[in-house]
């Protein structure tokens, strides 16, 4: 109900407001001087605010005008709430950017349509700075000894709410692979649930991203008080695999429970998109993609990003299109279990 009631109200904003299209400007001049902001779906202290924030000190550079970037969370609802501002509020003009989560993109298709009126195929993308490999993690001291052990032994995993990856991943794997997980949702972003395991409220959680987890939270690891027990991706990431990290689709029996799972891990192939309206003119989302894509070919941010233990996988902004459009046009049927396997029941 609070999400409904929130997207209604960002709707009948729009329709307050009404908002104006972009005056006729090239981009050089448009850009000359403005602030322009970056609004990341998620809290401060995360992985989404970590790329935004060192995105933002080098794509600087890269702009034309020149420009300026600020910073603003605006976390709720698994970023649905970032994303209809974008696209029922906020300015038309390339003077606002978004850095929001894949699962507000695939709401329409692995969620409730009924929760979104946006179109994600309407947005225009700008480039992904990292496809990710997402992991569960459990306390050293837990009487669950791996992945394979959770299928036979409960342990008590935290999340957020529905639509983040904290929540979807661990009903997804309780569903689909039949792991003996109880799951208590509610937890605000990965920073509440790390205190969580370190205040031993709950054995571990899932949809870590590795990435995330080696830049915010490596302490955990290197301490020994938790394990990394799995890992979801297409692909096995270099470094999980070099550790020994099963694959979680390894443990899928069922075809089609397979094929879910698969379509969900491709939603994370497009994990941290950055997009604008629609309705942008194309030259100034020209200018920002080729920023974003000479930021991401940086070897200052690059270096950056690497002593920050952040990986460098960027994807461009037709690639992250792609990508989407693939999920979204998946067989229907395994659309449909995909949605079952990360909804509560």
């Amino acid at each position: 109900m609070q999400l409904t009631r929130t997207l209604g109200t960002i709707a009948a904003l729009a329709a307050g407001v009404g908002v104006a299209p972009a005056a006729a400007q090239d981009a050089a001049t448009f850009y000359k001087g403005r602030n322009v902001e970056v609004i990341v779906a998620s809290s401060p202290g995360g992985g989404y605010d970590a790329y935004a924030r060192t995105i933002a000190r080098h794509m600087v550079r890269h702009m034309v005008g020149p420009v300026n970037f600020t910073i603003r969370n605006m976390p709720g609802a698994g970023a649905k709430i970032a994303t209809a501002y974008i696209a029922d509020v906020g300015p038309r003009d390339g003077s606002v950017i978004l850095l929001t989560q894949p699962g507000a993109l695939v709401e329409p298709i692995l969620g409730d349509p009924k929760k979104v009126a946006y179109k994600p195929l309407a947005f225009e993308y700008i480039g992904s700075a990292e496809g990710f490999t997402s992991t569960c993690i459990l306390r050293t001291d837990s009487k669950v000894k791996d992945y394979a052990d959770l299928h036979k032994n409960e342990a008590t995993f935290g999340g957020d709410q529905i639509g983040s990856t904290t929540h979807d991943h661990a009903v997804m794997f309780k569903k689909l692979s039949k792991a003996n997980m109880k799951i208590i949702s509610g937890y605000k972003g990965t920073n509440d649930l790390v205190l969580a395991i370190q205040r031993k409220e709950i054995d571990g959680f899932c949809g870590y991203a590795w990435s995330s987890l080696f830049a915010r939270s490596a302490d955990l690891v290197n301490s020994g008080t938790v394990k990394i027990i799995n890992q979801l991706a297409l692909k096995p990431h270099p470094e999980a695999a070099k550790a020994g990290v099963p694959m979680a689709l390894d443990f899928v029996k069922d075809p089609l429970d397979r094929k879910a799972m698969e379509l969900i891990a491709t939603v994370q192939e497009f994990g941290r998109p950055y997009l604008v309206h629609g309705s942008v003119p194309k030259d100034r989302i020209a200018a920002l993609r080729k920023a974003f894509e000479a930021t991401m070919k940086d070897p200052a941010y690059v270096a950056e990003i690497k002593k920050a233990r952040l990986d460098v996988s960027p994807r461009s902004g037709d690639e992250v299109k792609d990508l989407l459009r693939r999920v979204l046009d998946a067989p229907k049927e395994v659309q449909d279990r995909a949605r079952w396997a990360i909804t509560s029941p």
